[in-house]
Parts: C-alpha cells; structure tokens; sequence
C-alpha cells in the first residue's frame, strides 16, 4: 500500500504536469501556428481546415512536452517542500532522500507508458490525417505531392517505396515494388533504378523483378528495360496512402523495415524512426532521474533553480537527440543506439546522482 507521502507527493505533482503540459503544449504549437497560418493567407486555405490540422499536431506536440513538463512540476513540488520545511520534517521522520524520490521516480514511469502509448497509437494516425489534408489542400495544384523515403499502397495490395525524387522532373529514383499477392507467403519484389507517374500508369525503369518460392529462397531474377504497371484507382486516393516514419506506428514501421531488407535497400531511417517511438517517451524518466536530486535544497526556495535545470536539461537533450538522430539515419551509427544514445548518458549521469543524493 501506498503510504500517505506517496500519494500526497504524485497527486501534487501529476496536478502541476497537467498544467504544464497545456502551456508548453501552446508554445511549441507557435511554429506550427506561423506556417499554416501562410497557408490560410496566401494559399487560401479554408480556416476550418487549418484549424484541424492545427489541433491534428496537437498530440505529436504533447508527446515532446510530456517529459519537460513532468520535471518542471515536480520541480516545483519539490520546491515547495523546501520553502515550507517539509522535505525536513520528511527526513526527521527517517526517510531518506532516496525514499523520497520515489513516487516522483513512479510517476515519471506511468507519464512514460503513458507517453509512448500516444506516440505509437494516436500520433501515426493524426499526423497522417494532418498530412492527407496538407497534400489535399495545399498541394491540390501541379503534380500529386510525392515525399522521398515513404511508403504507399494501392488497391491490389503492392506497396511502392520512393527513396528519392527530383522535385523538379517529378523523377522517382531507387523505387521498390513489394506485390502481395493472395494464397503465397512471399511477394515479388520489383526494383527500378527510375519511375514516373504518367496518365494512369507507373513507368518503372531499368530495373529486375525478383520471385521467390515458398520457402523464402530467390527462384527468379529478370532484368527489364521498362515496365509499365497500371493502376485501377484515382490519384487522389492513391496518394493519399503514403505514409513517412512519423506517419507510422511501431508494429508498421517493423513490416516496413522487413520489406526493404529483403530488397536490399537501406534502413536506417525507418530503423531510427521505430527506435525513437520508444526512446522519447521514456526521456521523461530520464529527465527526472537526472534533474532532481540537482534540485534539492533543503532549506530554500527552488523554484528558480529548477525552472533553470529543467531549461537546460530539455535544450540539451533535444540538440543531442538532434544530432544522433542524424548520425543513425545518415548510417554513421547504429540507429538503435543513435536513437538511445541521449536516454543512456542522462539516464547514467542521472543514476550517479540519484545513487549520491543522501550525501547531499
């Protein structure tokens, strides 16, 4: 059972996370505010439209803030038990910091879960819908918006997968085609050097088909010139399928990954991308675990002091995570560990402190 410490301590703290999460949850949404309000004036956009997909980002913007805004709450906590003496009635009482620290260290577990489960499930989901209607409204003009390292499926069943495009040629280049076709376990997968989009067709270039049996090994491999592969739906629908990294759930992004492996075809974006689902919902116990004991003063008021930490510690962590992130797509570093590599130094530096607090 809980003692009435623990729950005193996270009622106050989840109460103060709350609260944080709406304001910063605003502030990031001022960037995101500027561009579509461009959209609204000079692409005529109608408003309702920008207002939806102005509250679609909201969820992928809560899931950035959940661990800022669950440090700076229970900085502020832990700043009102020292101003009010109360961490030193709790440590007359034989409780140790460490103690302490506990249901702070619990909550940050639940924001975590809680955090991930919004990024794997409910992120995908709203951030497609946002880019369906931005592809629909803005690009509605000129050639279908096609984005580079994305996948989209057609009504047959075939995933098609753009690795590069020339934007001003509309010039697909490293295009795979994975058909799935029914009563077989395994697709054939088309490889092309070029593809275009031309009337109702897609017009695949110097490239090879390879067919397997049905034990997975490669029975086929026929080289063409050009192929031409007819598609039965109208663009609009067709395009409105695909789908980036940031548009795809874990399990997803795993089909995906298998998809290009067997193609032979780089990774390392996706495998960063479905990392990261886990990984940034999980800096908010990093996050605690590091800047708390920072935070403790017995006897003073720090309420300056962790508004500071946590500043710092949110600016820090995003431009390392910036930067690994970068090194694992670009294949510079493993992107499991690219991804975690800013969790593992917090969360080490963090058990350092965490471990030495009762020093203090």
């Amino acid at each position: 059972m809980f003692k009435i410490m623990d729950r005193y301590i996270m009622k106050q703290n989840a109460a103060g996370m709350f609260t944080w999460v709406g304001a910063v949850t605003i502030v990031m949404l001022v960037q995101t505010l500027f561009e579509l309000a461009d959209f609204f004036v000079n692409k005529r956009i109608p408003l309702l439209i920008v207002l939806q997909i102005l509250l679609l980002y909201v969820p992928a913007h809560m899931v950035m803030t959940f661990p800022i805004s669950n440090l700076l709450a229970a900085q502020l906590t832990l700043g009102r038990l020292c101003r009010e003496s109360e961490l030193v009635a709790i440590e007359a009482g034989g409780v140790s910091l460490k103690r302490f620290l506990f249901p702070f260290l619990l909550l940050a577990v639940f924001v975590s879960i809680g955090s991930y489960a919004l990024h794997d499930f409910v992120v995908p989901e709203t951030n497609h819908r946002a880019q369906t209607l931005i592809r629909e409204y803005v690009y509605r003009e000129g050639p279908p918006r096609i984005e580079q390292n994305v996948f989209f499926r057609d009504a047959d069943n075939r995933y098609f997968y753009v690795n590069e495009l020339d934007n001003e040629s509309w010039e697909m280049r490293n295009v795979i085609v994975y058909e799935l076709k029914r009563r077989r376990d395994y697709p054939d997968v088309i490889l092309a050097s070029t593809a275009q989009w031309v009337d109702e067709h897609w017009v695949l270039k110097e490239g090879v088909t390879h067919r397997y049996n049905e034990q997975g090994q490669l029975v086929q491999e026929i080289e063409f010139t050009e192929m031409t592969i007819d598609m039965r739906e109208e663009l609009k629908d067709f395009f409105a399928r695909q789908r980036t990294p940031e548009e795809m759930g874990t399990r997803e992004l795993s089909r995906q990954i298998d998809i290009l492996r067997q193609a032979g075809a780089g990774t390392e974006n996706y495998e960063t991308a479905y990392h990261l689902k886990v990984a940034i919902p999980f800096s908010a116990l990093v996050f605690v675990l590091f800047g708390l004991p920072l935070g403790i003063q017995r006897t003073r008021d720090t309420r300056a002091l962790g508004v500071i930490v946590t500043v710092i510690l949110a600016f820090v962590y995003y431009m390392m995570l910036s930067v690994f992130r970068s090194l694992g797509r670009g294949g510079i570093m493993e992107p499991w560990l690219a991804a975690w590599m800013p969790d593992f130094i917090f969360a080490f530096m963090g058990l350092f402190l965490f471990l030495t607090v009762d020093r203090k």
